[in-house]
């Protein structure tokens, strides 16, 4: 049976599929003036050859194809020709109108506008009464929840594409030869924030789907009263599981895919900016070079505010490739470049100062701890100057604080409240919200 269908797919798919673009255009654009209104839906042969006319016009074709070989290509499954009063009337065939359906909702689905949850509400709703009986629950499952199924993937897959297309075109942001790229990165974050919001449907989607969820699992009981019945029931549930279950996994990447690009492309214009505002500093710096800068003795002597600093080389390397006799002793030893000592020792001393407050800061947060077991509560605003006045600094003790909160947030016995009250400290142009370390006994 499976060959007799194969071998007629190979003999007709000439026939069954438009051959052209004039072709599915025009059943295409009969199909919607009959939508419209602008044609009847059996239509005459002038409006036939009106719509044909349409198309020609739109793909600037200089209307070298002929009528009537176009006519026959299609008229086989895409229209019929029936008698009306004293003419022949022309309709197309329920074949042709459900192709135009899919191609005109897979280019331009209004779905798209709407979160995915209004899909979810509108088709899959599970109420008291569908849960009264099995016989009420299966005709949910026959009449929702399969019909339902194509509404959710084709929103899912519509929803999809939509974030590919947009981040493809992100892409392109990243060439070189891009034009004004400031202005396109600014309309892809109009773009993006309205993808942003699909997410919140995402996420009331997965909260309405375990709903949904809880319902048919709160009834098993109720079905397992008989073996028939129970035999539906399990049925029903293992579909929505299975179903379901890919339906997570798509909901997530999207979700996934959306935080990345929006983040991305964040970053973009960030780093835009700053080259922008790096480009138009060296422009002034170069500008002011440029008038101040005295040519006297061969050299270029800059302004007297424009500082010059000899930088490092650090670098070892020969200065020729000795030249080697091994029957006569050499004495060509390589040419070291000048060091800087003070730019060395100002090295040290800063991974010196570094090492030191990564020993201070585990010793602090190790006081902290010893503190927080007898007195149980630790007002660390207090504990910040404390801190900040023994080391002469503020990185350990901020170390201190980002250390606290993450030693809290990976513990169950100590939790912190944070009081957004500002607190005064020993430097005046810093404030602090109160924070308040509790721990509690497991």
């Amino acid at each position: 049976m499976n060959n007799d269908l194969y071998i007629s797919v190979a003999q007709s798919y000439a026939e069954i599929l438009p051959q052209s673009q004039e072709a599915l255009l025009l059943v295409v654009w009969l199909y919607q003036k009959t939508q419209d209104g602008l044609i009847e839906h059996e239509f005459t042969k002038r409006d036939f050859d009106d719509t044909l006319d349409d198309v020609l016009d739109l793909l600037e074709n200089p209307k070298a194809i002929q009528k009537e070989l176009l006519s026959r290509k299609i008229s086989n499954f895409y229209y019929r020709t029936i008698p009306y009063k004293n003419e022949y009337r022309i309709h197309l065939t329920i074949f042709a109108e459900n192709l135009c359906k899919l191609v005109i909702e897979q280019l331009q689905p209004q779905i798209k506008r709407l979160a995915l949850i209004h899909t979810f509400k509108r088709t899959l709703a599970l109420t008291d009464t569908d849960l009264e009986n099995i016989d009420t629950f299966k005709f949910w499952y026959d009449n929702n929840f399969i019909s339902a199924k194509n509404d959710i993937l084709s929103h899912i897959e519509i929803l999809q594409k939509n974030i590919e297309d947009r981040i493809n075109e992100l892409r392109q942001l990243l060439k070189p030869d891009v034009e004004n790229p400031k202005d396109l990165i600014n309309d892809f974050l109009d773009i993006f924030d309205a993808l942003e919001k699909q997410t919140i449907g995402i996420l009331n989607t997965i909260d309405f789907k375990d709903e949904t969820w809880q319902k048919i699992q709160s009834v098993k009981g109720q079905f397992s009263e008989t073996e028939e019945s129970f035999e539906v029931y399990d049925h029903i549930q293992r579909a929505f599981e299975n179903f379901f279950s890919n339906i997570d996994r798509r909901i997530l990447s999207i979700n996934e895919r959306i935080q990345l690009a929006s983040k991305r492309l964040r970053n973009l214009l960030d780093t835009l900016k700053h080259k922008q505002q790096f480009k138009v500093k060296i422009e002034r710096l170069l500008q002011y070079m440029l008038k101040t800068a005295k040519h006297e003795q061969g050299q270029i002597i800059l302004d007297q505010n424009i500082p010059t600093q000899q930088l490092p080389y650090l670098q070892t390397r020969f200065q020729a490739v000795p030249r080697i006799d091994f029957q006569v002793e050499n004495s060509d030893t390589p040419t070291l470049p000048d060091q800087d000592p003070e730019h060395a020792e100002r090295e040290r001393q800063r991974n010196l100062q570094m090492l030191k407050n990564q020993e201070q800061t585990a010793h602090w947060m190790n006081k902290m701890e010893r503190v927080l077991h007898t007195e149980k509560d630790i007002d660390y605003t207090e504990w910040f100057d404390k801190i900040a006045k023994a080391e002469g600094n503020l990185e350990v003790p901020i170390k201190v604080c980002f250390g606290l909160i993450e030693t809290c947030n990976n513990s169950e016995e100590k939790r912190i409240e944070l009081q957004q009250i500002p607190q005064k400290t020993r430097h005046k142009n810093l404030t602090l919200w109160k924070m308040i370390i509790h721990h509690t006994d497991s």
